[in-house]
């Protein structure tokens, strides 16, 4: 009898929430992630044939914050230069036009990521450490493939969970009720979403990734990133990298919440990209190292 009440309570929340739509989301939560918008023009001229680091470096320009960031980088032990780098364009030159794009994207997201996701069950930082590993994940993934752009990757993977912060407040009293439902109908999370909210995190990530413009590409991992045999005949391989990258993030136990290891990894994926068993070890053996030398590299720059 409890169970039957407990299902016929969801129903009713499906049915209540059936009316919400992604442009509710989008105007009635207060604190949506933005991204700056010299992190996207920085984003979208490093994808430019005509790009070069004196047009990077006039981007960066307008944006102080993030100009301090290059330059810090740029004179880093990290890079162990016996000089001052005090250009941003010698910056550019110096750390590389797709170095620089994600370390814009790492200061554009990590104030927002870093906070808690308390729909999620995400503590401080948790959710980051996922976007974070994800991106690590994901280029890696690119890398050992050569299925597409290590940067590109690396960005995607970086932004592929951006709905949950958007929907953390609207999930907040449903989390157990979604696990729960998950569970005991042995579906994905975010098909349990869908079936309580009326869409899922990927969805609203999607929308907002079309909100800021940015590639189609990258809109359809965020969109797809647990479901990317849904493209299917053609899947970008971004969308499988970010997909393969996301689920070895999870495996490695890095800012698990609320939907746990509801996912597995599309063996589809995997033959797309063209890796073997040993090879998706070899990625995971060498994934920790990759993060480790990521956090080194941007790690203090989150901080300013």
């Amino acid at each position: 009898m409890e169970e039957k009440r407990f299902f016929a309570t969801l129903r009713v929340k499906a049915m209540a929430n059936a009316a919400i739509t992604l442009q509710d989301i989008v105007d009635k939560t207060s604190d949506l992630p933005t991204l700056p918008a010299a992190a996207l023009k920085v984003m979208r001229e490093v994808e430019s044939p005509h790009s070069n680091a004196s047009t990077i470096g006039n981007l960066l320009s307008v944006d102080q914050s993030l100009s301090v960031r290059v330059l810090r980088l740029a004179n880093s032990a990290f890079y162990g230069l016996n000089r001052q780098v005090k250009d941003l364009n010698e910056a550019v030159v110096i750390l590389g036009m797709k170095t620089v794009k994600n370390l814009a994207m790492v200061a554009a997201t990590y104030p927002w990521m870093s906070r808690p996701v308390k729909g999620y069950n995400l503590g401080p930082r948790q959710m980051w450490c996922h976007a974070f590993g994800t991106a690590v994940g994901a280029q890696l993934v690119a890398k050992m493939s050569k299925a597409c752009r290590e940067d590109i990757a690396f960005t995607t993977g970086l932004l592929h969970d951006i709905g949950k912060v958007a929907l953390s407040v609207w999930v907040e009293n449903k989390i157990q009720a979604i696990s729960y439902y998950a569970t005991r109908e042995g579906i994905p999370f975010d098909a349990a979403e869908r079936k309580i909210l009326g869409f899922d995190h990927c969805q609203v990530g999607g929308y907002l990734g079309e909100k800021w413009n940015l590639p189609e590409e990258v809109v359809l991992a965020i969109k797809h990133h647990h479901d990317p045999d849904s493209l299917m005949p053609d899947v970008p391989p971004v969308v499988d990298c970010v997909h393969v990258g996301n689920y070895l993030t999870m495996a490695m136990g890095f800012g698990l919440g609320g939907d746990g290891l509801l996912y597995g990894v599309s063996e589809e994926s995997l033959a797309r990209l063209g890796l073997s068993s040993a090879e998706l070890d070899e990625i995971m053996d060498e994934f920790v190292g990759s993060y480790e030398r990521y956090e080194e590299l941007f790690g203090e720059l989150t901080a300013a």
